[in-house]
């Protein structure tokens, strides 16, 4: 807690500080009475997951200290502790957040302290807890209308509806970014009149702009889930992003709260376990302490939409993308790709290479795909061979940006992990662990990089043969796919017609990889006729 020189701070109630109150109480002999709570992870349609305890806060402080599975909710307090105040017209509630203080709230309406503490019945030494409920006097000036966001809305329909500006609303509500609006929040539309208006309120004479639906999709009904949690983020508040937390003996596990992991804990904890197991029985290693785990429900923040995984391994943080979109075997896959990243850095020592670390990882993680149905990875190897999209190894060793996701270089991470597979097969792994490193081809493997590329790759010319796709229509719709995945991740806003883009692009990559053609284009095709988008 932060303090002035001439004024307090409120504190805040979270979990940890809740319980250490009631501690306090007790120990001066005050009876509290307080119930128990815990958290049950919610599987889709609300039947409990198993053998998962509850999560916690992140930032509250011990780990035993455990909250309802929404970010910063404590026990139902006493009236002790502040009274309970209902709202009139030209008032608007606010439910307190993790980290709020009263003053910074006074500062988000623009309104004083004195008024807020006035209108609730609090002194400056009041406490607040999280999820309490303020009531917040409006001044003449802010006693416009209020919106409330429903799914799918974007910041131009709302403005639309009301007859102002986009950048109007935007500089009323402090809003960072005009795409970072989510279902539920209150935004205040300045220079209109009355209290809290109806979500679909259009302005006078106008028709409210129609709000896309998600209509189930056939083979679509479990795509990835539509959120209102804020987009996720790489850097920054990752407390605040991923406020739940799971402590598994390996790793914990950051998550948020009404997004796909939430809904489905048990499986996300099993999913990480199990694909760790994997990566160290691969590697013959055995990964000491724990490490961080981000799950994101929702797609990164622009500019980084299209990625699904990653790894920060100096600093043992690993960020996946776990929405809903992929499938079971796809997820295994990019898990296991991801953590074997971290796992290796930190027992084989840190990477020399770009194509090494890429190769090793999706080398580590092709099992997956061949055992689950997908379409093999040698396949996809000697099909890029055929169609004279296989780079050779030593011009990609270290250049990064050959290797900007499975989507947009499918060719490179694969034909890499084709490649350490060559070396594993023909020298074992005991090399490859001190190459990976090192890059020291002379000394361990007796000739150089390119020699090795140059028979690895004749290799593949000489097994032609065992071809069994068409590596033209391969090669064309891989374009196309990657393709249109850059067209939704640059234009994705949340929208409903989106994100049903979202989901069929989604689909076409898995059919792709499956080899399964004709669903790709049948899919392409839907999503082209959805969003009036055609490749250049």
């Amino acid at each position: 807690m932060h303090r002035d020189s001439d004024r307090k701070k409120t504190l805040v109630i979270g979990p940890r500080e809740f319980t250490i109150f009631v501690l306090v109480l007790a120990a001066l002999g005050m009876a509290v009475v307080v119930a128990a709570f815990a958290v049950t992870s919610r599987r889709a349609g609300g039947e409990p997951a198993s053998e998962i305890t509850p999560a916690t806060v992140a930032g509250a402080g011990e780990p035993e200290v455990q909250a309802e599975g929404l970010p910063g909710v404590a026990p139902e307090p006493t009236s002790v502790l502040a009274p309970t105040i209902e709202p009139t017209p030209e008032q608007i509630s606010h439910v307190v957040q993790s980290g709020e203080t009263l003053e910074g709230i006074a500062a988000l309406y623009g309104v004083s302290l004195q008024t807020i503490l006035d209108a609730n019945g609090l002194t400056a030494d009041s406490v607040i807890w999280v999820g309490q409920t303020l009531i917040v006097p409006l001044l003449p000036e802010q006693q416009g209308a209020w919106h409330v966001v429903q799914p799918g809305e974007t910041l131009i329909q709302i403005a639309q509806q009301y007859g102002v500006t986009p950048e109007a609303i935007q500089s009323a509500n402090n809003l960072p970014d005009p795409n970072a609006i989510y279902s539920g929040q209150r935004l205040r539309i300045p220079g209109v009149a009355g209290g809290e208006a109806p979500a679909s309120a259009p302005a006078a004479g106008e028709e409210s702009a129609p709000v896309p639906t998600l209509d189930p999709l056939e083979g679509l009904e479990d795509g990835p889930l539509m959120s209102d949690w804020p987009r996720s983020i790489l850097e920054g508040d990752l407390d605040t992003n991923y406020p739940l937390i799971y402590q598994h003996p390996r790793f914990t596990l950051h998550y948020q709260p009404g997004t796909y992991p939430d809904q489905h804990l048990s499986e996300t904890v099993d999913l990480i376990a199990s694909s760790l197991a994997r990566v160290e029985a691969t590697l013959g290693v055995q990964l000491n302490g724990k490490f961080d785990i981000y799950v994101a429900g929702t797609l990164f923040e622009a500019p980084n939409a299209h990625l699904r995984g990653l790894s920060r391994s100096p600093d043992r943080k690993l960020f996946l993308l776990h929405d809903g979109s992929g499938d079971e075997i796809e997820n295994a896959y990019l898990v296991t790709h991801e953590l074997t990243h971290l796992v290796s850095w930190n027992t084989w020592g840190a990477p020399s290479s770009t194509m090494l670390s890429e190769g090793l990882a999706t080398y580590v993680g092709a099992p997956v795909l061949d055992e689950g149905g997908y379409l093999p990875v040698d396949q996809v190897c000697l099909g890029a061979y055929a169609a004279g999209r296989m780079r050779s190894m030593a011009a990609i060793e270290r250049d990064w940006q050959s290797f900007e996701g499975h989507i947009r270089d499918r060719f490179n991470y694969f034909g890499s992990a084709c490649f350490v597979r060559y070396l594993v097969e023909t020298y074992g792994l005991g090399p490859l662990s001190q190459l990976y490193n090192t890059s020291e081809y002379l000394t361990l493997y007796g000739t150089s990089l390119d020699t090795l590329d140059a028979d690895w790759q004749a290799s593949l010319a000489a097994r032609q043969s065992e071809l069994t796709i068409d590596p033209q229509e391969m090669v064309t719709y891989t374009d196309e796919v990657a393709a249109v995945y850059d067209y939704v991740f640059d234009n994705y806003n949340g929208t409903g017609t989106m994100h049903r883009a979202y989901a069929l692009v989604d689909q076409a990559r898995l059919a792709l990889w499956r080899g399964d053609y004709p669903s790709v284009r049948r899919l392409l095709d839907e999503l082209y006729a959805l969003t009036g988008f055609t490749p250049g």
